[in-house]
C-alpha cells in the first residue's frame, strides 16, 4: 500500500509535507498537513501529488522570499507532470493522471496570471508541461564539468559567453533548451554582434556550440542550432600576430639599457639570443639550467606545444647571465621551488608566472619610448630568427631551438637535434650592429 506523504487522520486522508529546518520558523511547523478531503485511499494517492507540488511552490516562494515564482513553482510542478501516468485513466473522471495534473496546472496558471501577468503564466505553463530542461539548469551543470579539462581563462571565456546568451534569451523569454532553434540562433548572432568584429563573435559562438555539444551527449536535445553560424571574415586578413614585427637596433638598445631590474632585464636578455617564450622563461627553475658537453642549456620542459619541449643552447653573450641566475636562485631565501626568478609573483586566472611580468614589461616598454602595437615581449623571436638567418644558419635547425613545428621540412621528424650541433648555430646568430657591445 502505497501511503507516501499520506496520514490518515478519522477515516481522511491528508497530504503531509516536511519543511526544510530553514524555513520552520517562517512557516511555525516542522511540517505541512492539509486535508486532500476524501476517504478514499486510491483518490488520496490521485490528488496527493497535486497537493504535494502546491505545497512545495509554496515553501519555494517562501524561502526566495517572495509571493510565488513561476518558474520555481513551475519546476516543481514539472516534476510531478513528468512522474505521473499518462496511459491509465480514471474512469471516474473520464481522464488520466497526468491529464488531472495538467488541469490543475492549468489552474495554478490562472493564479500565476492574477498575481503577475500574463507572461508569467505562459512560461510557468510551458515550463511545467515540458520534458526539455531550462537553459540555466544545464548551463550551471555543464560549466563546472566543462572546467575539469579547460584552462580557468577558457572556462571565464565559457561563463561570460554563455552568459551574455542567457540574459538575451531572457528577455525574449526564452527558457527551455527545445526553445533554441537554428532560426532563433541566427537571431540571436544577427542581433548581439551587429558591431563585433567576426573573431570576436565567431568566440562566442564556439562557446555556445560546445554548450550544446554537451546537451547532445547527455541527451537532452537532438541538434546543435550552433552549428554552422560561424560568421565568414571577408578577404584574407591577416592574423594580430602576423603584424608583429621584430624590434630594430635602436629600440634593442633602448631596453637593454632602460630595462635595468630584475626580472625584467634578464627576461628581455634571455629572450632575445634564446628565442623562447616569455611564459617558459619565467617557469624555469634551477634544475632546467644544465652543463652539457662544456657549455650550458634551458632545458624547456613543458609548452605551447609539442615542439615546445626542448633544449636551448645559452649563447655566450648570456652565459655569465644564466650562470648568475642560477647561483642566485639556490641562496634566495623562500624560494623552496627553485624558481630561476624566484621574486615573479604568479597571477591572471590561471595563475601564470608570466602573467604580472608582462603587464609589467608593456608599462616599462612604453616608458621607454618604445610603444608600437607591432612590438611585444614576443618580438624577441623573431629577433632571434632573424639573427640565426643572417648567420645562415638552417630553417629546420632554426626551429628546433625557437620551439617551431617543422612539418613544412622533408626531415621534420628528425630527433630534436641528435644530430644537429644547436650549440654552433646559436653561436652563429648575427645581430644589428652594437647590439653585441650593449650586452
Amino acid at each position: 500500500m502505497d501511503t507516501r506523504y499520506l496520514v490518515q487522520r478519522r477515516q481522511t486522508w491528508y497530504v503531509r509535507v516536511t519543511v526544510p529546518p530553514r524555513l520552520r520558523n517562517a512557516v511555525g511547523n516542522t511540517h505541512i498537513v492539509r486535508s486532500l478531503k476524501t476517504r478514499d485511499l486510491a483518490e488520496a494517492q490521485r490528488l496527493r501529488l497535486v497537493a504535494v507540488a502546491q505545497i512545495k511552490a509554496e515553501l519555494d516562494a517562501i524561502a526566495k522570499g517572495e509571493d510565488g515564482s513561476a518558474v520555481a513553482a513551475a519546476l516543481i510542478w514539472r516534476d510531478v507532470w513528468i512522474n505521473s501516468d499518462a496511459s491509465a485513466q480514471d474512469d471516474d473522471h473520464g481522464h488520466t493522471e497526468q491529464q488531472g495534473i495538467e488541469i490543475a496546472i492549468e489552474s495554478h496558471a490562472e493564479k500565476i496570471e492574477k498575481a503577475q501577468g500574463i507572461e508569467a503564466a505562459k512560461d510557468f505553463y510551458k515550463i511545467a508541461t515540458s520534458n526539455s530542461p531550462l537553459l540555466s539548469e544545464t548551463r550551471g551543470l555543464w560549466l563546472p564539468e566543462a572546467s575539469r579539462t579547460i584552462t580557468k581563462q577558457t572556462a571565464r571565456q565559457y561563463d561570460s559567453d554563455t552568459g551574455r546568451f542567457l540574459e538575451w534569451a531572457t528577455k525574449k523569454r526564452v527558457l527551455l533548451v527545445s526553445d533554441v532553434s537554428k532560426r532563433l540562433a541566427g537571431s540571436y548572432v544577427s542581433e548581439a554582434f551587429p558591431d563585433v568584429a567576426a573573431k570576436t563573435a565567431n568566440r562566442h559562438i564556439s562557446s555556445l556550440s560546445m554548450w550544446w555539444r554537451w546537451l547532445e551527449q547527455k541527451g537532452m536535445t537532438d541538434a546543435n542550432p550552433w552549428q554552422g553560424q560561424v560568421l565568414r571574415v571577408r578577404g584574407k586578413r591577416a592574423k594580430k600576430e602576423d603584424n608583429r614585427r621584430a624590434y630594430n637596433a635602436d629600440e634593442i638598445k633602448t631596453l637593454l639599457s632602460g630595462l635595468r631590474k630584475r626580472p625584467l632585464d634578464a627576461l628581455f636578455r634571455l629572450g632575445l639570443f634564446t628565442g623562447a617564450r616569455l611564459d617558459e622563461l619565467c617557469s624555469l627553475q634551477a634544475g632546467d639550467v644544465v652543463e652539457r658537453e662544456g657549455s650550458w642549456w634551458l632545458s624547456i620542459t613543458e609548452g605551447k606545444t609539442e615542439n615546445a619541449v626542448r633544449m636551448i643552447p645559452v649563447h655566450s653573450a648570456i652565459e655569465p647571465l644564466v650562470v648568475t641566475l642560477k647561483q642566485e636562485a639556490a641562496i634566495a631565501k623562500g624560494n623552496n621551488d627553485g624558481w630561476l626568478f624566484p621574486d615573479i609573483t604568479p597571477g591572471g586566472p590561471d595563475n601564470k608566472r608570466s602573467w604580472n611580468v608582462s603587464k609589467k614589461f608593456t608599462r616599462e616598454r612604453r616608458k621607454l619610448g618604445v610603444d608600437t602595437p607591432q612590438t611585444v615581449f614576443h618580438s624577441t623571436r623573431k629577433n632571434l630568427l632573424e639573427a640565426l638567418e643572417a648567420g645562415e644558419v638552417p630553417l629546420s635547425t632554426a626551429k628546433l631551438i625557437v620551439g617551431h613545428e617543422r612539418g613544412d621540412i622533408a626531415f621534420g621528424g628528425y630527433s630534436k637535434g641528435t644530430y644537429v650541433d644547436l650549440k654552433s648555430a646559436i653561436e652563429r646568430a648575427v645581430f644589428p650592429p652594437g647590439i653585441m657591445e650593449s650586452m
